[in-house]
């Protein structure tokens, strides 16, 4: 590694859009699923070859996650709630989180949650790895979490919250007593020796088929359900577009993001309606009704509208309309 020259960008958010929106390069759409006003806050230090990272939310979301290609993110959570999941499996602050920058990523997040990680490109971490080390992150890859004791994985959450420490020290306050560089390279010595401690865990490789068929099922039915959400479409639709039973579709979406398919559908419009209703106040289009833009992403009823608004997002949407007016 040679990365001597870095950024620091620390952010606090009360929209969720522009959260999931900060991190160049990914690929990233958050859907809010918890009712309560949103609060989030994102830390990057960035380099050339590698972008520390440590984010935090505070309510239920469904977060779709493309890292960029050729990247991947290596990382650990700090919660103490219970029901998170990542691409279908518990996810618990006793595993190292392995996103891979090929393909799309699930996390359903159940409550306030710390993720802190790092973001390298394949190739170059991999290589830092011992040979045995090399093959288990490649074979758990598909997995993208690894059990970790609690001894390990409390060592690697206490070394990466010291390293953004080190990192985010203001510039003339103390010399930073190590390079951006050196904190990457022992990040990845870090991970591998964790993986070295546990070389016992693992999954049935058995299993995977059926997880990925899972997987599709509930991406498939999501596409669906937003190429679809202005219109009068239930969840009978979607089955019928994914060619699976009703009673699959809800085991899919139970499994994979710990709510119901008509849940979801409901959040997904809420969340549009939401967006919607931001980009026309920022455009000035104040000509458009509420209600007309609630019947666009498939709410009939205005009232019935406002009221699980204000339930998702802690505000009514005439609300959203003035602070965005008064943002532009």
């Amino acid at each position: 590694m040679h990365a001597d020259h870095f950024s620091v960008h620390a952010e606090q958010f009360s929209d969720v859009d522009q959260q999931a929106s900060t991190l160049t390069g990914w690929e990233q759409e958050y859907q809010q699923l918890g009712s309560g006003r949103f609060v989030g806050a994102l830390a990057m230090v960035q380099t050339d070859e590698f972008c520390f990272i440590r984010e935090t939310t505070n309510t239920a979301l469904h977060e779709r996650i493309v890292p960029p290609p050729e990247q991947m993110v290596i990382g650990i959570c700090n919660t103490s709630a219970q029901g998170h999941l990542l691409n279908g499996r518990p996810l618990t602050q006793d595993q190292l989180i392995v996103l891979d920058g090929s393909r799309a990523h699930h996390i359903r997040t159940n409550g306030p949650i710390e993720l802190l990680g790092i973001s390298v490109q394949r190739e170059l971490f991999l290589s830092q790895l011992h040979e045995q080390d090399e093959a288990s992150v490649r074979k758990w890859l598909d997995l993208s979490v690894l059990q970790l004791d609690a001894a390990t994985a409390g060592m690697l959450r206490h070394y990466f919250s010291v390293a953004f420490d080190l990192l985010n020290t203001p510039a003339g306050k103390a010399m930073r007593p190590i390079s951006p560089r050196a904190l990457a390279s022992t990040a990845i010595s870090n991970v591998a020796l964790a993986l070295s401690l546990n070389q016992g865990h693992h999954e049935l490789e058995s299993t995977l088929p059926s997880r990925q068929r899972r997987e599709r099922i509930v991406q498939n039915a999501i596409d669906y359900m937003r190429t679809h959400a202005g219109e009068e479409i239930g969840i009978l639709d979607v089955c019928r577009a994914t060619h699976v039973s009703r009673r699959t579709l809800q085991y899919c979406f139970e499994e994979r993001l710990d709510i119901s398919p008509l849940q979801y559908l409901k959040a997904l419009r809420l969340n549009a309606a939401h967006r919607e209703i931001k980009r026309r106040s920022s455009e000035e289009r104040g000509h458009d009704t509420i209600g007309n833009l609630a019947a666009l992403c498939g709410f009939n009823h205005p009232s019935r509208f406002a009221s699980e608004y204000k339930k998702m997002f802690g505000v009514l949407p005439s609300e959203t309309v003035i602070k965005t007016a008064a943002q532009s």
